[in-house]
């Protein structure tokens, strides 16, 4: 049994959607169209945190991101909303898919999304690295959009999870010691925060403060762990400790920087003593830059093969 960690995402920024006044059951339909369900939600004045059976949705009044892993088929609940709004209404979008290690298990796969989703509305795709490494494939709405200048995404993508988080991986854990792992409160305190700890393996947690929001992910396999973690929090200068903190609490033996940002100020991070194999940037024509960067461990002597059975 595997369950794949690596996850879909898309984001919609649409004129008077009103998504806010929605009632749940609005967002149990466009979630179990991917083929997830909603466990639990947060919510304030600006926003909405719903913890799904798979990774997250995140709900704004003009805005959602949504966040899958998995085997399910996120493309359907974008399409659904794109009928929903009408095209005219969308202002931006942009649709996600990283590498997975089990992709003939999935319902679909990006380039069979993309050219559904260039079947409704113009658009570009990408792919951020190479594919015979870790990468990530990306789609967006070819429409001008100006970002806020503070409207930035930091994804930090991680494989192979060693150290005391490792601990992560005994199904027999209790949320509170999870969550002693994980440290999340230490580092970003004063949000709301709501977290679910999955049968038999698997933690999710979701946290929003206004409109600011983080997520975190884990999945512990014992063949290919995987941890996300996600936010919107404007870090400003010192991004580095933040992302220094967070692969420090997980040690993973790889991870990848995915970066939205409006402002030329994307560039390499000195994260010894993991070393950077790969870096992208891109200057998207909806309003963003993109970066992408893949680091893993320097391995001075040889690794041992993994046995996967007699």
């Amino acid at each position: 049994m595997f369950f794949e960690g690596a996850e879909k995402k898309f984001e919609i920024v649409a004129r008077g959607a009103g998504f806010l006044a929605k009632p749940e059951t609005y967002w149990q339909g466009v979630v179990e169209l991917s083929g997830a369900r909603i466990v639990s939600m947060i919510r304030n004045e600006n926003s909405i945190a719903f913890l799904l059976s798979e990774s997250s949705l995140f709900v704004w009044d003009d805005r959602l991101t949504m966040i899958t892993c998995g085997e399910t088929g996120l493309f359907r609940s974008v399409e659904f909303l794109l009928n929903e709004l009408g095209s005219d209404r969308i202002e931006f979008l942009t649709y996600q898919r990283k590498n997975e290690y089990y992709p003939h298990r999935q319902p679909t796969d990006f380039f069979r999304d993309m050219r559904a989703l260039k079947a409704m509305i113009p658009g570009r795709a990408y792919r951020f690295g190479d594919p015979d490494e870790h990468h990530l494939y990306l789609f967006h709405l070819d429409k001008n959009y100006v970002p806020e200048a503070s409207d930035s995404t930091l994804e930090i993508l991680m494989y192979n999870l060693r150290g005391p988080a490792a601990e992560i991986f005994n199904c027999d854990q209790t949320i509170e010691r999870v969550r002693e792992l994980t440290r999340m409160d230490r580092f970003f305190p004063g949000f709301q925060i709501d977290d679910h700890l999955f049968q038999p393996c698997g933690y999710s947690l979701n946290a929003i403060s206004g409109t600011d929001y983080y997520t975190l992910h884990v999945t512990p396999e014992e063949n290919g762990s995987y941890v996300s973690f996600e936010t919107n929090i404007r870090l400003g200068s010192p991004k580095i400790d933040v992302i220094r903190s967070v692969v420090e609490v997980f040690q993973p033996g790889s991870f990848d920087i995915i970066y939205f940002h409006p402002a030329k100020e994307l560039g390499a991070f000195d994260l010894s003593p993991y070393i950077q194999r790969n870096y992208v940037r891109e200057s998207l024509r909806c309003g963003y830059e993109l970066g992408f960067s893949t680091y893993g461990l320097r391995s001075d002597s040889p690794k041992a093969a993994v046995l996967l059975g007699e």
